[in-house]
């Protein structure tokens, strides 16, 4: 999609002038990524297997909600025997996340 006649970029540009284009390293990384594992038996089962356990404990609040608890009591814990560091953006994980498939966006600079 990147070609310099017909490629997105070439596109977008004729219609935006003033728009940039980034180069995303990290779509590449994970294409590679998903190329490999898919001809890994060992690997892609490892990737099964916690897609499986996301999707058991992420559709049930039960169990979600008894994971948080886990989670809140593990840095509490960890909070009052100074074994956690405290600063803005760490620590706010507090649920499982399902792998997600590339993320397409655009962002308009006035």
């Amino acid at each position: 999609m990147r070609g310099e006649l017909n490629g997105l970029k070439t596109k977008i540009l004729r219609e935006q002038p003033c728009a940039y284009y980034v180069h995303c390293f990290a779509h590449q990384l994970q294409l590679a990524l998903v190329a490999v594992a898919k001809n890994n038996i060992d690997i892609a089962s490892f990737f099964a297997t916690a897609n499986s356990v996301v999707n058991h404990v992420g559709a049930s609040c039960k169990r979600r909600d008894s994971l948080k608890g886990q989670l809140q009591e593990e840095l509490v814990i960890a909070f009052e025997n100074d074994c956690l560091i405290t600063e803005r953006g760490l620590n706010q994980e507090t649920s499982l996340k399902r792998a997600g498939d590339t993320r397409w966006t655009h962002n308009m600079v006035p």
